[in-house]
């Protein structure tokens, strides 16, 4: 809804894909409403937070919060970059920063060097590892080369304590190029890593050992990596990666429960290892040329692509995904056609085409013309 030339909005859903948005074409927002009938109204310390960090991140960003923290009217200002330094709240992970951070990077104007520092692994948002391995790929597709472009984690830091850092730099670029991504390809090999912190060192070798006893019975080309940190809080997971012969990333995580949750019992290593590879099974199952987690960014580089047809075969689409077509809609006016695609089956060691029914989710194909978006401040590619 449009109110006196203000995109406005009620509750605290999709806050980042509003303020994001918002960033990009320069249209204010105002969300109104923010958990107004909970018994701790308004905003949380994470969302302040994601917001001071959007507002160090531009120049003549204006910011009005009422006293409640129920209502954020949000003016974007000129999107900077540069070198920055944040800390975030344990509440939510660095995933919950760096998601937004990649939809809005390229398009600064300077090169964005940032430091975050909180929880890198978390039952809640995408990890470090998460993002490296499925956010990475489909950023090095669409800025056509990888220079510039880096994601590292110095330490780890698992909730509740915290305590990791991590820095991403990020190339800027004036305009995007349209692209069409239908084949994603078969599964040709898996790949991942298992961390642990303030454990036995054998937890690991127990998860792996787990993981791979589940990717053995479908592929023979499976490695993981071992990242034994010191952090200052107990924990351990695995993060694992399908890759196809056609560039195709699809990434899933599983992690123990953290110190202190209520939980029915603990999950045993094996447990952690076998879930993180069901998790893996279901999004080859679903297949797609990215996974769940990159579906958003993909789907607004399409938006910001030139005025050609862009073109991506996705598998089903998560709710979060589908808010974020609206709200591509309300903020660029750009409309997707959705077509369902045929596709075999995406795992399988070798590339013979197998005769019969298909196998795997239904697939969507989706098409949409760019807007033409341009990064002002880029004087050049």
């Amino acid at each position: 809804m449009e109110v006196n030339g203000i995109l406005t909005y009620d509750g605290c859903n999709f806050l980042r894909q509003r303020l994001v948005l918002s960033m990009l074409t320069g249209k204010p927002v105002r969300i109104r409403n923010i958990r107004a009938k909970d018994a701790q109204p308004g905003l949380r310390e994470y969302e302040v937070s994601l917001i001071r960090l959007l507002d160090c991140l531009s120049n003549g960003s204006h910011i009005e919060v009422n006293i409640s923290g129920t209502s954020v009217l949000f003016k974007p200002g000129v999107l900077l970059g540069g070198i920055l330094e944040h800390s975030c709240p344990n509440q939510r992970g660095i995933g919950y920063f760096l998601e937004p951070l990649f939809m809005l990077a390229p398009f600064c104007k300077n090169s964005l060097d940032i430091t975050l520092k909180g929880v890198t692994n978390n039952k809640i948002d995408p990890s470090v590892d998460m993002i490296r391995y499925s956010l990475m790929p489909v950023m090095k597709k669409f800025l056509v080369t990888d220079e510039g472009l880096n994601l590292k984690m110095t330490r780890r830091g698992l909730p509740p304590g915290g305590g990791g850092v991590v820095q991403f730099t990020c190339p800027v670029r004036r305009t995007l190029r349209a692209f069409q991504w239908e084949d994603s390809g078969k599964v040709q090999r898996i790949r991942g890593v298992v961390f642990t912190s303030r454990v036995a060192p054998t937890v690991a070798n127990r998860i792996l050992e787990a993981a791979k006893g589940e990717f053995l019975n479908f592929l023979t080309d499976v490695y993981f990596t071992i990242d034994n940190a010191k952090g200052s809080s107990p924990g351990y997971g695995l993060c694992a990666s399908a890759e196809t012969n056609k560039g195709s990333h699809l990434s899933a995580e599983a992690m123990s429960d953290a110190r202190g949750e209520e939980t029915p019992e603990d999950k045993l290593p094996e447990d952690v290892g076998r879930e993180a590879a069901w998790r893996l099974l279901e999004e080859v199952y679903r297949g797609g040329c990215v996974d769940s987690t990159s579906q958003p960014l993909v789907l607004l580089f399409m938006v910001l692509a030139p005025t050609d047809v862009s073109k991506i075969v996705l598998g089903p689409l998560t709710p979060y995904s589908m808010h974020f077509l609206r709200h591509l809609r309300d903020f660029f006016q750009t409309k997707f056609k959705i077509d369902e695609h045929q596709e075999s089956s995406l795992v399988g060691e070798d590339d013979e085409e197998e005769e019969g029914p298909r196998t795997g989710a239904s697939k969507l194909k989706l098409t949409c013309v760019g807007s033409g978006y341009t990064n002002i401040s880029k004087g050049q590619v």
